[in-house]
């Protein structure tokens, strides 16, 4: 790699790390002012969920396109070309001009910075992922037996949905979905032995509508971009609270469609109280169904209520229900395609409104 080519990679990562501290402290406040002053209460979850999603992953998919459109034209021209057509010629660019006196070691600083943000949300996923591997390796399998009508109500709620089912022999009530695209609906006996009929077919809902969303895929791209930036403690709390609204989604779906919300309230309290009184080391298996706080779960079971009290929205529940993939596939496709009809008009367009704005200050 030439000192030229080096210059670029060092400039790209150090303004990208910058950009997206920038855009996602940005965001960190238009959620927070959201919170504190536009009805929160009175918003639905959906729209809470994709504020803190938006706020989540616009900062580095900004940074990324305007980092790819203003550096880019370097490697898509060429050496010679660049030279030739870009009017001012200088090793610093875009937020290099403002950290000039900390450079080159802010540069080596920010690859450093970014290889570790990749282990991090490496490590946190996977860790996540073995997480409850651990967990049902330490199952008994003494347990007691479900009922074979419990069997069947899960076998035709996930035939309904399209997901298959795993059962797990445990005392322990818990249920998740496991996977991302090729997703499985794990259950213990546990859950079913606790549960009447009415309260189980309302957790069987709530957890198949993670699947029909995707919710774990989403979880996967969001926890990718949360360590994108050094400020990934205050990413982190729009995470918590994307997730918390997620579950809430998922509650107001399976109520809907199972025209029982008091009955899935009424799981949901049962099956905290029983992690409670569990072994800790049980508990992560049902954290993602109930959560951990107290006040967050409380406003479910609240949320969850209230809706006893409105009409069939069948429409809504559709939309409640539509997956991520789509907007991924929509997202990557107007990136690549946007840069490629940048590069192929005017090059170096975005670099120099960039720098232009820049200069003002």
């Amino acid at each position: 790699m030439t000192s030229h080519s080096w210059s670029l990679v060092l400039a790209g990562v150090e303004n990208f790390i910058l950009i997206n501290t920038v855009l996602s402290v940005l965001g960190f406040v238009i959620a927070v002012i959201f919170r504190a002053f536009s009805g929160f209460t009175l918003s639905h979850p959906q729209t809470r969920a994709r504020l803190y999603a938006g706020t989540l992953i616009i900062p580095p998919l900004a940074s990324a396109w305007l980092i790819c459109a203003s550096l880019l034209p370097a490697v898509w021209l060429g050496e010679g070309r660049w030279q030739q057509e870009h009017e001012q010629l200088h090793t610093l660019h875009l937020l290099n001009a403002f950290t000039i006196r900390f450079d080159p070691a802010l540069g080596y600083a920010s690859l450093c910075f970014a290889t570790f943000a990749a282990g991090l949300a490496t490590y946190v996923a996977i860790s996540a992922y073995f997480r409850i591997g651990r967990v049902i390796s330490r199952l008994e399998i003494g347990a007691q037996p479900a009922d074979e009508e419990q069997i069947q109500i899960v076998a035709e709620t996930c035939r309904k949905h399209g997901i298959a089912a795993g059962l797990v022999v445990s005392d322990y009530p818990f249920t998740f979905v496991w996977g991302y695209l090729d997703s499985k609906l794990v259950v213990s006996t546990g859950l079913l032995n606790q549960l009447s009929i009415d309260e189980l077919i309302g957790v069987l809902e709530h957890e198949t509508a993670h699947h029909e969303r995707r919710d774990n895929l989403a979880k996967l791209a969001l926890l990718v971009s949360r360590y994108l930036s050094p400020v990934f403690p205050l990413t982190g709390l729009l995470y918590r609270w994307w997730s918390e609204q997620v579950e809430m989604i998922c509650d107001e779906i399976a109520a809907h469609r199972t025209q029982a919300p008091v009955e899935l309230a009424g799981a949901l309290v049962r099956l905290k109280r029983l992690t409670l009184t569990s072994r800790p080391m049980m508990r992560p298996a049902a954290s993602e169904l109930i959560g951990d706080g107290k006040a967050d779960f409380e406003q479910r079971v609240e949320h969850i209520l209230s809706l006893a009290d409105q009409e069939d929205p069948a429409a809504a529940t559709g939309r409640l229900s539509n997956s991520c993939v789509r907007i991924g596939i929509m997202t990557s496709v107007t990136f690549a395609v946007s840069l490629g009809a940048l590069f192929t008009v005017s090059p170096l367009a975005i670099h120099r409104v960039f720098e232009s704005i820049l200069h003002v200050f």
